[in-house]
């Protein structure tokens, strides 16, 4: 019987369960946003039913790893300076590790792509990750998506602490934030139970002005981050993930790569650069974190 590892991917929308063999995922438990609010909480959840053949747990994180220990979680700081291996260790699973989710993502396309030894992998969903990847190998811990865009003393709040970061400008709940402020400025009243950033999309269509000028302001600061890359990396791929990436990128990827492009010294870099989804954005930070583990504990 083929030894699985157990993987939990904690993220501000929830947690999800599953065990991995390969790149195959096995019963897949998911939680809702707010389920799981306190390490009390998640360490248990974590080792609840583990299969007799488990190797270890495996926990994907949004937030900066080091040495195991989580330094800080911008969107879950209840993990924050938390030693997840150590207290699951007293729950009876000998061995743990703790990635950051990104980590796993990357490492999971990485496997479902195996001809792509080069590239960039990009969550673009209520915050913004990512991770280089190169022959094989993570090229470091990068936090992209708190990168600085904007400079200017007025710069919006970022929740790193820091204003002006690619995530307080591009990210999904920062977004949300703008449409709900422009709406009550404007006087327009959102519809009960439609989402903001639905919203904000139903208008784009309309082609009504302030829609468009969100959408714009989201290009530009997507396309000025991606030059930046572009200009010190030459990527020729780039694999993006998350609800917005997906949404946005086809309404507004002719304006990201329009801004991308004044931005370049050679504009022929932005052509070099190519756009393409995880082929399973659901699974691959899992069965990227599984293929963490068993390279660490070999």
């Amino acid at each position: 019987m083929k030894r699985t590892v157990r993987v939990i991917d904690v993220g501000g929308n929830g947690c999800r369960r599953a065990d991995v063999v390969g790149n195959e995922v096995i019963d897949l438990i998911k939680t809702g946003m707010g389920e799981i609010t306190s390490v009390e909480q998640l360490v248990p959840f974590a080792c609840a039913h583990m299969p007799k053949n488990s190797l270890g747990v495996t926990y994907a994180v949004a937030g900066n790893i080091s040495n195991g220990l989580i330094t800080r979680s911008p969107q879950m700081p209840w993990l924050d300076n938390v030693n997840l291996a150590l207290l699951t260790a007293r729950e009876g699973v000998k061995d743990a590790l703790i990635v950051n989710d990104m980590d796993g993502a990357v490492a999971g396309m990485a496997a479902m792509l195996p001809n792509e030894k080069y590239f960039m992998g990009i969550t673009w969903s209520s915050g913004i990750g990512m991770r280089i990847w190169r022959d094989g190998k993570i090229l470091s811990s990068c936090e992209g998506g708190h990168a600085p865009l904007d400079l200017s003393p007025f710069a919006p709040l970022c929740g790193c602490g820091l204003r002006g970061c690619v995530e307080s400008i591009c990210g999904g709940e920062a977004i949300r934030r703008r449409v709900i402020n422009e709406t009550e400025i404007l006087g327009i009243k959102i519809p009960e139970g439609i989402h903001p950033c639905k919203f904000l999309d139903q208008d784009l269509v309309k082609s009504i002005p302030w829609a468009q000028d969100i959408y714009g302001l989201i290009a530009f600061g997507m396309g000025a981050f991606l030059a930046s890359i572009q200009t010190q990396l030459r990527l020729p791929l780039v694999v993006w993930k998350g609800t917005f990436a997906r949404a946005f990128l086809n309404r507004a990827e002719d304006a990201i790569r329009f801004h991308m492009r004044k931005r370049l010294m050679d504009p022929d870099w932005g052509a070099e650069m190519k756009f393409i989804y995880s082929p399973d954005p659901e699974k691959d930070a899992l069965i990227g974190a599984a293929t963490l583990f068993r390279q660490t504990y070999k």
